[in-house]
């Protein structure tokens, strides 16, 4: 099991790496700011990640989080409301405060490698049958009455379901919602501008209330 840290207090980060391989993880590799680390997590590929959000340069924790597709724990100092309301938008799969004890970063990782484990499913039935649909292979979803259309690569499903409901049954940063009727997979985008997005041949409106938090997610 891979792990990288994103920590720019040094005594923090070594006593993190040391902590984690003296609990059997390997850590992977380490950086002191979010664009960095984002490089590096594209070219290393960890299985987790433990970012602290506020760290040295332009970018937090958080807009790195934003970025991933596998499993991530912030590690901070900051417990504030609003601080725990932006991290939680991102869907982590824990929350440490420093200083951090062995205990609950065991029980952070065991809980981030659990999402690996068991990846994310929307259960579609289709007459008397029961289909599993893992969600990477969602490329976009729409809102249709009471119902949502899910559409795949080679096919379309139909779940009864808010864009909300959805969301949340999913329990992954890869969707984002972009228009009042439509939710897209980022790791399927092959093309963006603020008005909106291409998914192989399909192209998705993006309405103007939604046009800030997509062009954060995004660029």
């Amino acid at each position: 099991m891979k792990i990288y840290i994103l920590e720019d207090e040094i005594i923090t980060q070594e006593l993190l790496k040391e902590t984690l391989e003296i609990l059997r993880f390997h850590v992977c590799g380490m950086a002191t700011n979010a664009a960095t680390a984002l490089e590096e997590i594209t070219l290393l590929k960890p299985d987790i990640a433990i970012l602290d959000i506020r760290v040295a340069g332009t970018e937090t924790g958080i807009w790195l989080g934003n970025q991933l597709d596998i499993p991530f724990i912030y590690l901070t100092a900051f417990n504030d409301p609003k601080t725990i309301k932006s991290a939680i938008k991102t869907k982590p799969s824990g929350y440490l405060v420093k200083p951090f004890n062995t205990h609950d970063l065991y029980i952070a990782v065991e809980l981030a490698m659990s999402k690996i484990i068991n990846p994310s499913q929307i259960i579609v039935k289709e007459r008397d049958k029961n289909i599993r649909i893992a969600s990477q292979d969602i490329l976009f979803a729409k809102k249709e009455d009471q119902y949502l259309i899910l559409y795949l690569v080679d096919s379309e499903k139909l779940i009864r379901s808010s864009i909300k409901a959805f969301l949340d049954q999913v329990q992954t940063t890869s969707f984002i919602q972009v228009h009042r009727s439509f939710v897209v997979n980022k790791k399927h985008i092959t093309a963006f501008n603020t008005r909106e997005i291409t998914i192989n041949d399909n192209v998705i409106p993006i309405s103007k209330s939604f046009v800030k938090e997509v062009s954060e997610v995004l660029t």
